[in-house]
């Protein structure tokens, strides 16, 4: 994911995996197991998701890539492009994705009359209001929650303490 104004280049040492309830590492596709690919994680501010057990100082971890479209119901992290981009301003909020109120369907079950989707973001937290995207299409988003962890179930890694430890392990696997 790109980084944000205050962003720091570390990487999260996740529990293992019989910790989750459902898989982070790993996705099931036709019973068959697949290794995540392109996960991110991004820490919580706010209480927009509380209602989820989502607080703020937890860190929530993203699918960032690899999914074909967007599902309604699904919690997404999405930035509103413009002024705040690039600066952080992403929020976490569940997607409802519904048709608008004057379409309808003919005899053959065909929508007709149908001007797109309204989409909305919606908290998980009865004071804050839900936010309906403009059709601009200025929004991104950066990845769909996997789930998320209370700060004392992280352990950040900094970049180059990583990066020393794999090449001491490829040093001694070298020296053998």
């Amino acid at each position: 994911m790109p980084a944000s104004g205050d962003s720091v280049d570390q990487y999260l040492e996740l529990p293992p995996e019989i910790e989750f309830r459902h898989g982070v590492r790993y996705d099931y596709r036709g019973g068959v197991k697949i290794p995540r690919q392109s996960l991110g994680a991004a820490r919580v501010r706010g209480y927009s998701m509380i209602d989820r057990d989502i607080a703020d100082g937890d860190v929530a971890i993203l699918q960032s890539a690899g999914f074909d479209y967007l599902e309604h119901g699904k919690i997404v992290a999405i930035e509103k492009l413009g002024d705040e981009e690039g600066m952080g301003a992403w929020s976490l909020k569940q997607l409802r994705i519904d048709e608008p109120e004057s379409s309808g369907r003919n005899e053959f079950a065909d929508q007709v009359d149908f001007e797109g989707p309204v989409i909305t973001l919606r908290s998980y937290n009865r004071q804050v209001k839900p936010w309906l995207l403009d059709r601009s299409g200025r929004y991104r988003v950066h990845g769909v929650l996997l789930r998320s962890l209370r700060p004392e179930m992280v352990r950040l890694v900094d970049l180059e303490l990583l990066q020393d430890a794999i090449q001491n392990e490829r040093d001694a696997n070298g020296a053998q």
